[in-house]
């Protein structure tokens, strides 16, 4: 699989494709309240000026569950484009801010511009796409709205999970520029559609050939194709 590694290499509409942090979000565990339901949760996150992103996670950012973690879900980014869908089409009254429990809200970068693999430069760090996420009931318990996992999921605005390549301050107002970009097509929505439809045992194969990919997403398509028919899509955010 080729990979470009620098900019003269990129075409022009990839070189162009760039990003602005908006937002830099972070959050310990908490208490959801949803009705008579207390979640605790990592999802409430709240804002600071700039964080050092390590291959380990973010400072003041914590994990509830042992799979939100890992070096493959490192920073979770979501963008002011996707905010502005769920507005217009559902009506949500969304904060500024880690609606989804992102922690770089942005623009310019959506699930439809990034490919699976893409590496950015952010600040003073390198962070590469590894995968879309998958949303869960907390999206739907905050928002009061019991289908909204599944409308997020199916919408392909997922929101997008990094690794980090190389370790550094972000601040509020950084650019996120495109530096590499792999040749295999992929992006996160294509990746997510894939993942969801689990009779597609024809793009399960295609995708698992994506070295970037993240290693949790890469075992369950492995276990799809092996067994040739639907697996579970379990993991969820």
């Amino acid at each position: 699989m080729a990979m470009v590694t620098n900019d003269r290499g990129l075409r022009p509409d990839e070189v162009a494709l760039a990003g602005r942090i908006e937002w830099l979000c972070v959050g310990t565990a908490s208490v959801l309240r949803s009705g008579d339901q207390e979640i605790l949760t990592g999802y409430l996150k709240e804002p600071v000026d700039e964080v050092r992103v390590s291959r380990t996670g973010l400072p003041g950012d914590e994990q509830v569950y042992e799979t939100h973690g890992g070096p493959d879900r490192v920073v979770l980014s979501y963008s002011t484009e996707n905010y502005a869908f769920w507005r217009e089409t559902l009506g949500l009254d969304l904060p500024l801010y880690a609606a989804l429990g992102e922690n770089f809200t942005t623009t310019g970068l959506t699930e439809f511009d990034v490919h699976v693999g893409d590496v950015f430069a952010v600040g003073e760090a390198v962070i590469q796409a590894a995968q879309p996420r998958s949303p869960c009931h907390k999206v739907a318990a905050r928002y009061r709205r019991p289908k909204f996992a599944i409308e997020v999921a199916r919408s392909h605005r997922t929101g997008i999970l990094y690794r980090v390549i190389e370790e550094g301050v972000v601040r509020v107002g950084d650019s996120m520029r495109l530096t590499a970009r792999e040749d295999h097509g992929y992006t996160i929505a294509d990746a997510n559609q894939i993942l969801l439809d689990r009779k597609d045992i024809k793009g399960a194969a295609a995708l698992l050939a994506v070295g970037s990919l993240a290693e949790a997403k890469k075992a369950e398509l492995r276990e799809r194709v092996a067994k040739g028919s639907p697996v579970d899509h379990r993991e969820i955010s």
